[in-house]
């Protein structure tokens, strides 16, 4: 499995990129102490109504981080404040902008935004947790996927598929399906809904990122933001 590499953030670059790159935005969670006050400037009341429901004080830095960072970065696209950008939802209620794709996750420490041209979907896992996998893989893995975990390394391969699964199912704008064993990823293009996409898995540290959009880029760009 290849490593993102993450190119230091470069503004000017990054948008040059916009219309013919997928590009990926990694920001480290230490982020927020430093952007406290910018952050709570900068989003929505709905997104702060929203974090504030989180139990632990951790989701609700991730959560308030990404939304920012993405509002600062589709502020420098359009030369809107980051307070004054709105969002539209598609009709299965994932996000958009103006015609800009753009998908958010996060595990552990790290936020992984992903900007595209075209349709996308992206997910991250930390592989050092230690919770059972079992039970997620009877019931969301298909034989041929379970085949893949009785290789070497099973805590791995398991990040992979289900990643893989949710990427995709985040750029069809689908979220979390009832049959879960009927979403490919076994393959770097598969078909889901009648369209052809392009999954691709990337280990950063000790995550698992995928990502999933219907045109193929071999050259994904990886930014650290700063």
């Amino acid at each position: 499995m290849e490593s993102f590499s993450f190119r230091e953030w470069d503004t000017e670059a990054f948008l040059g990129l916009q219309k013919i790159k997928t590009q990926i935005v990694f920001i480290h969670r230490n982020r927020y102490l430093t952007l406290e006050e910018a952050i709570l400037a900068n989003v929505s009341l709905e997104e702060t109504a929203r974090a504030n429901r989180f139990f632990h004080s951790k989701d609700r830095e991730l959560y308030l981080l990404g939304k920012y960072v993405l509002r600062k970065i589709l502020a420098e696209q359009t030369g809107l404040a980051p307070q004054k950008i709105i969002f539209s939802k598609t009709h299965t209620h994932k996000p958009f902008f103006e015609g800009q794709a753009f998908n958010l996750s996060h595990s552990g420490d790290h936020i992984y935004l992903a900007f595209s041209p075209f349709e996308v979907g992206i997910d991250s896992e930390k592989t050092n947790l230690d919770f059972d996998l079992q039970p997620v893989v009877d019931a969301c893995f298909s034989e041929e996927e379970f085949a893949m975990l009785s290789t070497k390394d099973y805590r791995r391969n398991f990040y992979r598929i289900w990643t893989r699964k949710e990427a995709l199912l985040k750029a069809t704008g689908e979220g979390l399906c009832d049959d879960m064993k009927q979403v490919p990823t076994i393959n770097s293009h598969v078909y889901r809904n009648g369209q052809l996409y392009f999954l691709a898995t990337r280990r950063h540290e000790d995550y698992i990122v995928s990502y999933a959009t219907p045109h193929a880029d071999p050259e994904v760009i990886g930014w650290e933001f700063a």
